[in-house]
């Protein structure tokens, strides 16, 4: 369709933009800081920058608000949106996984540390897991039955269940190793 490659971020913001309707980039942060960055971070520069780009790009129209804060608001174009549905729609994209996490980092090399230390690591990791699972429990209560609730998010929202659920009893067994 077109020259340029579009980012993760790229297809963040357009998703957004074309769920939400008009927004500043202010308000696709707090959106991803609400939903999307349980799962995927991403930089608030990046976050913040994307909108223009797009525009750039016509994918996205921007304009200023007259008076007030005078924030740029953007909304999706055409040519955006059929950016958009490509991609939802194209499966080609070879899968990534990245995981980078601290504390199996710490795991791998714990042989240059004290048992002890690698105990305490454990804790750590299990307690950040612990609050990671509850908040998404408490969102995936509070979304399931409501009216604005969309099947997928809350699809999501299980993956994460299962995922911190996962790794709150992974490292409970490494705490609870002997020393």
């Amino acid at each position: 369709m077109s020259d340029f490659k579009l980012s993760p971020t790229s297809y963040l913001v357009l998703s957004l933009v074309a769920r939400t309707g008009p927004c500043t980039p202010f308000d696709i942060k707090k959106h991803v800081d609400r939903s999307i960055g349980f799962f995927w971070s991403f930089p608030h520069s990046q976050i913040y920058a994307e909108p223009e780009r797009l525009a750039e790009k016509q994918l996205l129209s921007g304009y200023q608000e007259p008076t007030g804060r005078r924030r740029r608001i953007y909304s999706i174009t055409d040519l955006g949106r059929a950016r958009l549905e490509e991609w939802l729609s194209h499966s080609a994209d070879a899968p990534t996984h990245e995981l980078r996490d601290s504390g199996l980092l710490k795991l791998y090399f714990g042989s240059l540390s004290a048992p002890a230390d690698i105990a305490k690591v454990a804790e750590a990791e299990k307690s950040a897991h612990q609050q990671r699972l509850d908040r998404y429990r408490t969102a995936h209560t509070s979304l399931s039955g409501t009216p604005e609730s969309d099947a997928n998010e809350l699809l999501v929202l299980e993956f994460g269940i299962r995922y911190e659920s996962l790794a709150v009893e992974f490292w409970d067994t490494v705490a609870e190793r002997p020393i």
